[in-house]
């Protein structure tokens, strides 16, 4: 005689044991389909709608506009100030006299947008939904990176017509944007700016902590490089040439200590190299440390 327990219980077990078999592959075709391409989507609403991004990135326009044409009013003597304007007698340095303190507040922005998950706890939910941990730093790195470079292109171009306006109508010296090395130096200061927010994001991936972030980019870009210029001997040149803020002087002539002697094209790709390693730590760093 049948037992009618057995004949209902198998059936049903089967039935479960397909429906499991069939989430676990629904779960690893979603893994799979999670591609970078998703990762940037995710990152760029994270950071569009964060009110405190486009507040920072106002403020670098700002910074840059707002003291280029300081500067330049200060140089034609319609404000009171230093005679140079706090920023040398060459035109161009003048109305960039505001990319030291750009520098600052993008340091400062990249180390919170690479931080700010850890904080919050909010990278755990971050790396669950990107397995592949390495596409998390790529992702922000782009986005972030694209957003600064915006910014940074933004800020300088409207520091140069504005200051630029400002020499002219008082009679000082002026440069057009056709004149030789005039245009290099404007697209290097806009790639310098944009290149420390994203060694500055590296750094808060790396460290995991805003303050010990923003004291690391802030300390190596703008505090060691003039102190090391002026307590080390001249011997330590070809190693302070190193540094990013020299490297970045080497193509902007702006910023810096004022000891580099690299050539553009090898400044920049020192820069270069510190943004990878800072980007390349941090990937290490997410992928084999908890979330």
């Amino acid at each position: 005689m049948t037992n009618p327990t057995t004949t209902v219980t198998a059936p049903t077990s089967r039935t479960a044991d397909i429906a499991a078999s069939r989430r676990r592959t629904a779960s690893a075709t979603t893994a799979r389909r999670q591609g970078l391409g998703r990762a940037i989507a995710s990152e760029w609403i994270k950071i569009r709608t964060l009110r405190s991004t486009w507040i920072g990135m106002a403020l670098v326009v700002l910074v840059l506009v707002g003291f280029g044409g300081l500067a330049a009013a200060t140089s034609t003597g319609s404000v009171a100030g230093p005679s140079d304007g706090g920023g040398g007698t060459d035109p161009l340095s003048v109305v960039l006299s505001g990319a030291n303190f750009a520098v600052l507040v993008i340091s400062v922005l990249g180390c919170l947008a690479g931080a700010r998950e850890y904080s919050s706890r909010m990278i755990a939910a971050t790396v669950a939904a990107v397995p592949r941990r390495w596409q998390v730093v790529v992702s922000k790195s782009i986005v972030f990176g694209a957003v600064t470079a915006v910014t940074a292109v933004t800020g300088v171009l409207g520091a140069f017509w504005l200051g630029m306006a400002i020499l002219a109508g008082g009679d000082a010296a002026t440069v057009a944007l056709t004149d030789d090395d005039t245009l290099r130096e404007l697209a290097g200061m806009a790639g310098y700016i944009t290149a420390i927010g994203t060694f500055g994001l590296g750094l808060g991936i790396l460290l995991r902590s805003i303050a010990g972030s923003i004291g690391a980019v802030v300390a190596g870009v703008m505090i060691l490089p003039p102190l090391a210029g002026a307590l080390l001997p001249a011997s330590w040149d070809e190693i302070l040439q190193y540094l990013p803020s020299s490297a970045g002087a080497a193509f902007t002539t702006v910023q810096g200590a004022g000891r580099e002697v690299l050539s553009p094209g090898a400044g920049a790709a020192v820069l270069i190299t510190w943004v990878i390693a800072a980007l390349g730590g941090a990937i290490i760093s997410i992928s084999h440390r908890d979330a």
